[in-house]
């Protein structure tokens, strides 16, 4: 029990060793403006995180998040442009990157192909598939009310950072505190196990992969907006 979070605490440690020398050397990196940046830049790897997470404790992994980001940034982009409201623009982006995930899902659990092979292809067909469709031309002339939610560069990314820290906070609960979250632990620690235990493995990892995807195209619709 002594040492059981001795991996955690080492890291903790060596942050605010980094920490207190950035506080020495570089004192502006803690300015408000700077931090602000800083945390704006790292919400959509905790997005992308969040549900790397939940793919990884199935003992799975995904490769392909790359590619159907862009190709969700592109959705989200090519609606806005035709002036398709924010909310619609949101939902759409994210079914997209629900498909997608649950696509992947699909392939692995039913006809138990190995994810790293699955996610593989997937990578480079959608990849292929955006650069044939949209032959190398970016999504230009954008709505100003696409840039920051229609909001103001400051309010927008508190947005961003509240709806990512909202995202985190839900799967963190649920998978300590929801039978949801035991069956993903069961499922990654012994699919058969878990079979046996009245768990279905093939719904939880389709289930899995459809919600990478989903933050991965919560992630591409904000990166759209961002870059606008």
């Amino acid at each position: 029990m002594k040492h059981r979070y001795f991996r955690e605490w080492s890291v903790a440690a060596a942050v605010v060793i980094v920490l207190a020398l950035l506080a020495v050397q570089a004192p502006a990196f803690f300015k408000a403006n700077q931090l602000l940046s800083t945390f704006v830049e790292a919400a959509p790897i905790l997005l992308l995180a969040c549900g790397m997470a939940l793919v990884i404790i199935c003992r799975q992994i995904d490769i392909s998040v790359g590619s159907q980001f862009a190709v969700c940034g592109v959705v989200a982009g090519l609606l806005a442009q035709k002036g398709t409201s924010m909310p619609v623009v949101a939902l759409a982006t994210l079914g997209t990157g629900a498909a997608f995930g649950a696509f992947n899902g699909i392939l692995v659990a039913w006809l138990r192909l190995p994810s790293i092979v699955v996610t593989l292809a997937t990578m480079v067909t959608w990849r292929e598939l955006l650069r044939w469709w949209r032959e190398g031309e970016y999504v230009r002339d954008l709505p100003p009310s696409f840039q920051w939610f229609g909001l103001n560069q400051t309010s927008g990314q508190i947005a961003l950072l509240v709806a990512a820290l909202v995202l985190f906070l839900v799967l963190t609960l649920a998978l300590k505190h929801l039978s949801w979250g035991r069956f993903v632990y069961a499922v990654g620690s012994d699919a058969e196990a878990a079979r046996l235990a009245g768990i279905n493995p093939q719904w939880e990892k389709a289930i899995q992969g459809g919600i990478i995807l989903f933050a991965v195209a919560a992630d591409g619709w904000r990166q759209r907006k961002n870059a606008h």
